[in-house]
């Protein structure tokens, strides 16, 4: 199984290549303060992380409530890198900072949610104390707009900062399928089964109540149903539908399966009624799932399936000829 450290935006989509994992654009979270010359600079730094690396930059402007903080707390805790900017400011009287006091915050907060790697400039002047002299020791100095634009550009390539990375939960590609014996609460059977590997990437925190659904079924001729089984699907290596994955671990989740006394596909769900197929004709389709856990980003993803069932021949050998891959993260 090759691993693919990547996810998607939800309205973006990256299509599977062969032999390359599906990948998102690495989230940033940018940090340099809320005046009028740092909303300035932080667009330039946005366009240039995103022209120039594929990387999506979230910049925290708008903060004067407490859902404000609440909601830069979640995109902070979604992001994938970290990018701190400590601009020198001119007091406006003698209660006011020199620095952003926020920015220092959001660093403290970033440094709490367990970020590794950080990149972070500061003005030539600008104070070095508090929280920032404990955290971070000796960042890097700039002396203008220019200056500032071009080393980030050369520290996020040092770095080697990728639009493939995350730091959150991360689907890798389908296995292949192994054939065996198959038992739940609705019967045994002789099965064909399809898995997808989800490793929880974030040092800090476990995927706590991690669950996933089948949403929805593209027919060969383009048509969308919603899924006729919204049950959850069953976790592999335990008799479970709910799963918590520790920090940098990683669980199995049983996508489909085929059966040998019966063509169509099935699943592998917590449904307490007998088992049927969600489809039964051989031909080619695409399977929609959401995978959510507690603290982490929605996770939309499709598996193309081509589905050419063949029962087992008089010798007792059961050909498997269809084939389950991992398209797209939305």
């Amino acid at each position: 199984m090759e691993e693919c450290t990547g996810k998607l935006c939800k309205g973006s989509i990256n299509k599977n290549r062969k032999g390359s994992c599906i990948t998102m654009a690495g989230k940033v979270f940018v940090s340099c303060g809320q005046r009028p010359p740092e909303r300035k600079n932080a667009l330039k730094i946005q366009k240039l992380l995103e022209d120039e690396f594929h990387l999506n930059a979230y910049l925290a402007f708008r903060v004067q409530s407490l859902n404000d903080i609440m909601t830069i707390t979640r995109e902070l805790r979604s992001s994938d890198y970290y990018l701190f900017v400590d601009f020198l400011r001119k007091p406006k009287s003698t209660l006011d900072f020199q620095v952003s006091l926020f920015t220092h915050q959001e660093l403290a907060l970033a440094h709490h949610l367990g970020f590794e790697d950080m990149i972070a400039l500061q003005e030539q002047g600008a104070p070095l104390e508090g929280f920032l002299r404990y955290v971070l020791s000796n960042p890097e100095p700039f002396t203008d707009e220019g200056d500032l634009l071009a080393k980030i550009r050369n520290l996020v390539r040092d770095r080697g900062w990728s639009s493939s990375y995350s730091r959150n939960l991360v689907l890798q590609r389908i296995g292949t399928p192994g054939s065996w014996t198959y038992n739940d609460h609705s019967g045994t059977y002789q099965t064909y089964s399809w898995k997808i590997r989800v490793q929880n990437n974030r040092p800090d925190a476990a995927a706590v109540g991690s669950v996933c659904i089948l949403d929805h079924v593209i027919l060969p001729t383009g048509v969308n149903l919603e899924s006729p089984d919204r049950s959850y699907l069953k976790w592999a290596g335990q008799a479970g539908y709910e799963r918590t994955i520790l920090p940098k671990d990683f669980g199995e989740i049983d996508l489909l399966s085929i059966h040998a006394d019966r063509p169509g596909l099935f699943l592998h769900s917590l449904r307490d009624t007998p088992r049927e197929p969600i489809v039964v004709n051989d031909g080619q389709y695409k399977l929609g799932y959401k995978l959510f856990s507690q603290g982490f980003p929605l996770i939309w993803f499709s598996v193309a399936v081509d589905l050419s069932w063949l029962p087992p021949s008089t010798d007792g050998q059961w050909p498997c000829n269809s084939t389950a891959t991992l398209e797209a993260i939305f």
